[in-house]
């Protein structure tokens, strides 16, 4: 009886983490993020000066490894952290990680350890390779020096021998092997991994126990308990590296299955051995009186592993999701206010002391890949719920910001063109203004593609029916359109298509239309695929044919640039266009002004710049109204080059001047947003709020845009991650402010107010749209990967309705 009470008491007093609560909670991935987040930020600021808080064995068990040096960057322990910080770059949307890993890349030059053979040596490799399969990093993160490395290996005769003889070469090195593979299509480096992998396995997998001894020398060895010693970060070394190999592994070969089914094997030996409080003991298998402290980087890597595992469909949801949520829940107990993570046991080679107050790198690391996994994992199973404050207009529905009108409203009725972002449909949303209700959302083009570039434009024709017309981003030479017959927009007739005959193999991206009253002609501006530059198809029969093929504007910048254009109705017979000269991936790019009108463009005080028919008009020869870096050059971490420029809302007032807004990027952080005006004598350009960081790395100039209020421009909203006035982190999403800006107002005198607060989703690409006595506030609500993968619903504010 006294022996129960003792190991109830140990149970009791032994984690301490400060924890009670054996109830098991599941985490809000909001606060996931955020911990993670400030785990990462935390080892970031302290990376330089590791030394100060490296976890070391108490004195008696001190190796000569065991000092308060700062770790070789190239070093595995640090490798471990990149593995970590990289999966967070995955799920942040901070830019701080993604750049700060190839920031140490690049100072490295993507150089492996100085051991040709150790897999310690090799695992730096798996960062480089991952950055490397950024499209955007693709010719930064060089992946020819561990190519290199690995080449000499396998064709060496030592490079033949049983190289990796202790477990946690597996972390280390096979991941490296596997995804080289996959990224040059080059079995090679797969079957050198595979058989050095199963020498490993066949010398120290235990079968009994389903775990992986450390290395040969525990074969004999037991716990005080007479079990065998299995380290637990040893096999969290295992556990996890098969996590970030699997996905490499080719899913036709069948060797992919080993590794699979060694993954649920070592998975139902966790399930078995989870201790009560959430973790797992330093030895697996050894008891509550010699293990008494919990020990944090086994368990981050087995909840990085669950996770995984669960997300990826190796694990039943059901059975290990208890498993997974109380490992989290202890995991954030031992993270300090500062954002320490406690209890990292010392380097060594078999289970041992942790201590609160201090930490090791490659336990951060492991602990970001586990917070990474589970913000995935609670998005899918247990998603936050939608943001329901404001009217949902549309559902599955985004949009980019090149074509025009995406929206109207007639006949009491709102038309909302939509692309999903999860089937590739282009989709038409009907919402009846008056009643306030929804009619309906019907598919005009099943499964076209995944990518927001291919919204539709909307015209309504002099007999109220409605025209839309859409294409694929640059992938066809064709533009699709279709008609629905006044007031039933739910009914629409078959999708006819416009072919273009030219050589290029690009196809046509952009629908803008816009009719000229007095040319009685329908336009269709769009960039062709042939100079990769605006153009513009017309119509005189209201879109149901369709000639006059033309080039509109022509590129002036050296190299494969393309203007980017945006299209307003200034009047019944002038189109107003905003351009930039290149995008700003590539060039720090200007931006321009021209109206036309009569076949013809001119300036914004009506001096005429040249016909069209003399050609099409150079980017250089409208009127410039922001100058941006006008250079190539940008840092390693910029993917974009600073001071360059995106138009992204336009619109006239009373006496029909026009206002520009536009987005300027700073770097990936900083983003800011400036209007220039046009007061009938001259232009006014200001900034007027910090548009905050970027939606996501590959695009990493886009921000959540602008707009005005078409019947009123001094009224403006903005999409924004940080205080429009301050440019301070809010640690949030994307919210929509609302502004009054004069001719005279900037950043310094602009009072913001939130049309949106405590989100939990991002809500960008604001749109305005006016007509008929009603005034429609939108946005796009939901989460937002990139251009090909977004799940958003079109939300918003009705702002007026006629009386």
């Amino acid at each position: 009886m006294k022996q129960i009470i003792f190991y109830l008491m140990v149970i009791f007093l032994c984690f301490n983490c400060e924890t009670k609560d054996e109830t098991i909670k599941t985490p809000n991935p909001k606060e996931v993020l955020k911990l993670t987040e400030k785990v990462a930020n935390w080892q970031i600021e302290t990376f330089e000066d590791m030394g100060k808080y490296r976890a070391l064995p108490s004195e008696e068990h001190r190796k000569k490894w065991h000092n308060r040096k700062k770790h070789h960057e190239l070093d595995w322990t640090n490798a471990a952290l990149y593995a970590g910080m990289f999966q967070l770059s995955e799920v942040s949307h901070y830019p701080k990680y993604i750049n700060w890993l190839t920031q140490i890349g690049n100072k490295n030059k993507w150089q492996l350890h100085k051991r040709m053979y150790h897999a310690d040596d090799h695992a730096v490799g798996q960062m480089y390779l991952n950055l490397h399969q950024n499209i955007r990093l693709k010719h930064i993160a060089k992946i020819q020096p561990t190519k290199q490395r690995f080449d000499s290996i396998i064709k060496s005769e030592r490079g033949k021998e049983y190289q990796w003889n202790w477990c946690d070469a597996l972390f280390m090195a096979p991941p490296v092997w596997a995804k080289l593979a996959k990224i040059t299509k080059d079995t090679t480096y797969l079957h050198y991994m595979d058989t050095q992998y199963h020498k490993t396995y066949n010398e120290l997998w235990d079968e009994e126990a389903q775990l992986f001894f450390r290395d040969k020398s525990y074969f004999d060895k037991r716990e005080n308990n007479g079990n065998k010693i299995f380290w637990s970060r040893g096999n969290g070394w295992v556990f996890g590296g098969l996590a970030l190999m699997i996905p490499d592994l080719p899913k036709n070969w069948k060797g992919r299955t080993f590794y699979e089914d060694t993954f649920k094997k070592i998975a139902q030996t966790l399930l078995k051995t989870q201790r009560n409080d959430g973790t797992w003991s330093a030895g697996i298998l050894g008891g509550l009186d010699v293990y008494e402290t919990v020990e944090t980087s086994g368990t981050s890597f087995f909840t990085y592993g669950i996770a995984w595992g669960i997300n990826n469909g190796l694990l039943d949801k059901a059975t290990y999701e208890s498993v997974l949520f109380k490992a989290w829940n202890a995991l954030t107990k031992c993270v300090n206010e500062n954002g320490m993570l406690g209890y990292v046991q010392p380097i060594g080679a078999a289970p041992g002391e942790s201590f609160k107050d201090y930490t090791e790198v490659y336990g951060i690391g492991a602990f970001l890949a586990a917070g990474a996994q589970m913000y995935k994992y609670l998005n899918t199973f247990h998603p936050l719920a939608r943001d329901t404050q404001y009217k949902t207009f549309m559902t599955d529905g985004g949009w980019c910001w090149y074509q025009d009108p995406r929206a109207i409203i007639n006949n009491n009725k709102l038309l909302i063109a939509g692309l999903s972002g999860q089937s590739g449909d282009v989709r038409l949303g009907v919402y009846d203004l008056k009643s306030e209700k929804n009619d309906s959302t019907i598919t005009l083009h099943k499964q076209l593609q995944r990518d927001d570039h291919n919204v539709p434009a909307l015209y309504v024709k002099p007999d109220e029916s409605v025209l839309a017309v859409w294409a694929k981003h640059g992938n066809e030479k064709v533009h699709y359109y279709s008609t629905a017959s006044a007031p039933n927009y739910l009914k629409w007739e078959k999708t006819n298509t416009i072919k273009h005959e030219y050589n290029h193999k690009n196809g046509v991206t952009y629908m803008n239309l816009y009719y000229l009253k007095n040319e009685d002609k329908l336009y269709n501006f769009f960039r062709s695929g042939e100079t990769f530059n605006p153009s513009f198809i017309t119509s005189s029969n209201h879109g149901n044919t369709w000639g006059e093929y033309t080039h509109f504007i022509a590129n002036d910048i050296k190299g494969y640039q393309r203007p980017y254009a945006r299209y307003f109705q200034v009047n019944d017979n002038t189109v107003g266009i905003s351009y930039t000269d290149g995008h700003p991936r590539q060039y720090g790019n200007n931006l321009f002004y021209v109206e036309f009108k009569n076949g013809a463009f001119y300036k914004a005080d009506g001096t005429k710049i040249k016909d069209l028919k003399a050609g099409a008009l150079r980017t250089s020869e409208g009127e410039k109204l922001y100058i941006g870096s006008n250079t190539y050059n940008k840092s390693i971490i910029t993917e974009s080059v600073p001071n360059s420029a995106w138009t992204c809302a336009m619109a006239t007032d009373e006496n029909n001047n026009p206002h520009i807004g536009y987005s300027l990027y700073i770097n990936d952080a900083d983003h800011r947003y400036r209007i220039v005006s046009w007061d009938g004598k001259q232009w006014h350009d200001r900034e007027i709020a910090y548009a905050g960081k970027y939606l996501y790395k590959e695009e990493s100039s886009y921000t959540g845009l602008m707009a005005f209020d078409p019947e009123n421009p001094s009224k403006v909203y903005i999409s924004s991650d940080v205080d429009p006035s301050t440019g301070n982190d809010l640690g949030g999403v994307h919210e929509i402010y609302e502004a009054n800006i004069g001719l005279n107002d900037d950043i310094n005198t602009i009072s913001w107010k939130a049309v949106t607060s405590n989100s939990n989703y991002r809500n960008i690409r604001p749109i305005v749209v006016a007509n008929q006595g009603y005034k429609v506030l939108l946005w796009l609500n939901g989460p937002w990967y990139d251009y090909e993968n977004y799940n958003s619903n079109v939300q918003g504010i009705i702002l007026e309705k006629p009386e």
